[in-house]
């Protein structure tokens, strides 16, 4: 492959040093430091090497008010720029009122005062905020839908009967009665406080502690056998002929445990 070569010659080009933008006055063009070629203007090219202007010339050492043009492209701007400004009596107005707030130290002053103490700008924290409110409300939105659907799938006409239904006449608890509705523990106090029903206890010795133990219990059992139901393994075992003793070996329960779940005293 050849070496890359000017726009206006024959002549191979190198690659510019680092902290020197080279110009070729002959072409009227500007060198990339990255590919050798050269354009009029390399704030656009830098782009294709995954830089924008301002990364590349710090990356290549160059001051950050340095133009990346050729000198007549960087002239014709010059010279466009003094003209709008000649030209907008508003412009020069918005120019000298800046100038005079960075003169007096206001500038300053805005920066600081729209600047927290962590560094975050107003700005920044207000799109955090509504970020932050936007999730909150999407969540509350999808918690609710699944409400109405759990709601729906149990057949209650609203969250006051299923409550009464599950969690006071079904005697449930509340983590059972939280499955049921598909919704958080703490949010089903909520809705226990809001409808007037009163929290029961749910100590080691209340009905739903005694409740759970019993599920963890048998869940026990019935994975230590590879079963899903244990009292149907254990009767069908016990149909079998097995005794409670050996029952209860297999399950690592009691005999007691054994003879309750398959009904015999």
């Amino acid at each position: 492959m050849s070496p890359p070569r000017t726009a206006g010659g024959a002549e191979p080009v190198r690659h510019p040093d680092f902290g020197r933008l080279i110009r070729d006055e002959t072409a009227d063009t500007v060198i990339c430091h990255v590919c050798g070629r050269d354009f009029r203007s390399l704030g656009a090219h830098v782009r294709v090497h995954g830089l924008t202007a301002a990364e590349y010339r710090e990356e290549f050492g160059l001051l950050r008010t340095r133009p990346l043009s050729a000198r007549s492209l960087s002239q014709e701007r010059s010279g466009s720029r003094r003209d709008r400004y000649s030209a907008s009596k508003e412009l020069r107005g918005h120019l000298a009122a800046g100038r005079a707030m960075a003169r007096s130290g206001e500038l300053t002053r805005r920066r600081r005062s729209g600047t927290a103490e962590d560094g975050t700008r107003d700005e920044l924290r207000r799109v955090r905020r509504e970020t932050l409110d936007a999730g909150r409300r999407t969540r509350t939105r999808d918690a609710e839908a699944r409400l109405t659907d759990a709601l729906r799938a149990g057949g209650f006409t609203d969250v006051g009967q299923a409550l009464r239904v599950v969690y006071v006449e079904g005697d449930r608890s509340i983590e059972e009665t939280a499955a049921v509705l598909a919704v958080g523990k703490n949010r089903l106090q909520q809705l226990l406080t809001e409808h007037g029903i009163g929290i029961r206890p749910a100590g080691r010795n209340s009905g739903a502690g005694r409740r759970a133990r019993v599920l963890l219990n048998d869940r026990a059992a019935a994975e230590r056998v590879g079963a899903r139901d244990i009292t149907v393994w254990l009767r069908g075992r016990a149909a079998a002929g097995a005794t409670l003793r050996e029952l209860a070996e297999a399950t690592g329960r009691s005999v007691p445990w054994v003879a309750a779940r398959i009904g015999r005293r």
